[in-house]
């Protein structure tokens, strides 16, 4: 991400310290003369927080408070305003990233700019709901498996990305048309997956769902995270499109800063193997097990899925078809 509205947002916050007050509320420069939206940074009085203020509505469900930082609604004479404020001062840092990366994600259009700047708010709270800290290697080599499919998926049809459903926590990572992809990832050598959930395998209401088994190798000559989200950016169809994709990777867990999730690992497919789950397949529904067993995890023997195979090209295209005019 661009360094530059940091660089903006922290001049600003400064040169507002040693400015006289201007109301009994807030202290604001405008950001007006490089952003489309009316935008403001500012100090609230009295305990002089930095915050970013836009004049506009606040969309139904979009404030929150969260890890030290909270986006809420105030109103002056003008009318509304919305607020996102540092309330912990030891996330700081944070803090300027989510305003600057907000306002770069607005873009300069003015009639899509505060639509936009929106949506990636919705990003960064779902963000900040999941997690701290940057994706730990198992959860970069997890979403590196979704992507590959995704990327495979986008080929045979670039307007598939809202079928991953994974970013917004859903029963399946892909759902389209009642066809779903339950996506399992591995780097080297594996030989059983992990199902974490009862629901996971739940065929219930569906079509049709694949299980979908990524397995990765880590090669010095394969791609990182990073290069690969640069090959699904260019494989959608417009900047509307490319702006989602930045988002639903921002809400799996992905913060834009995470140099380690982006450059740290370099893999390439090695095989992508499908298993069509169905009444014969092996697996623990929430059904089939006592009422006193909240949940329960368990792992799957590899070599004993091979009667379930089936083909991945097949699997992918009956996929992409599904709901298709």
């Amino acid at each position: 991400m661009s360094t530059a509205w940091q660089d903006t947002l922290r001049g600003a916050w400064a040169s507002l310290a040693v400015a006289p007050a201007q109301s009994r509320r807030y202290r604001t420069q405008t950001l007006a003369s490089a952003c489309p939206m009316d935008a403001y940074a500012g100090l609230r009085a009295p305990d002089e927080a930095p915050c970013l203020l836009i004049r506009c509505e606040a969309p139904e469900g979009l404030l929150f408070e969260l890890n030290g930082l909270r986006l809420y609604v105030d109103r002056d004479e003008q009318g509304p305003l919305l607020l996102l404020a540092l309330e912990d001062s030891e996330q700081r840092d944070l803090f300027t990233q989510l305003c600057a990366d907000a306002i770069d994600a607005a873009g300069s259009d003015g009639t899509v700019a505060l639509g936009r700047f929106h949506a990636r708010l919705n990003a960064w709270r779902a963000f900040l709901r999941e997690r701290r800290h940057g994706l730990s290697r198992e959860d970069t080599v997890g979403l590196i498996g979704e992507l590959l499919v995704l990327e495979r998926l986008l080929g045979v049809r670039s307007d598939l990305l809202a079928t991953w459903l994974a970013p917004d926590r859903a029963l399946h990572d892909f759902v389209n048309a009642g066809h779903a992809l339950e996506i399992k990832t591995s780097a080297g050598a594996s030989s059983r997956l992990r199902i974490s959930t009862l629901d996971q395998l739940d065929n219930s209401g569906l079509r049709r769902l694949d299980l979908v088994h990524v397995r990765l190798l880590e090669d010095p000559e394969g791609r990182t995270l990073s290069e690969l989200l640069d090959v699904l950016s260019a494989l959608l169809p417009d900047d509307t499109s490319r702006q989602a994709l930045a988002n639903a990777v921002l809400r799996r867990g992905l913060n834009p800063d995470d140099d380690q999730a982006r450059h740290g690992l370099r893999v390439s497919l090695r095989s992508l193997d499908v298993y069509t789950v169905d009444a014969r397949f092996p697996r623990l529904l929430r059904a089939d097990v006592p009422m006193a067993v909240a949940d329960a995890s368990y792992a799957l023997e590899l070599r004993a899925l091979a009667a379930h195979a089936s083909d991945s090209e097949e699997s992918l295209s009956h996929f992409a078809a599904a709901g298709a005019a």
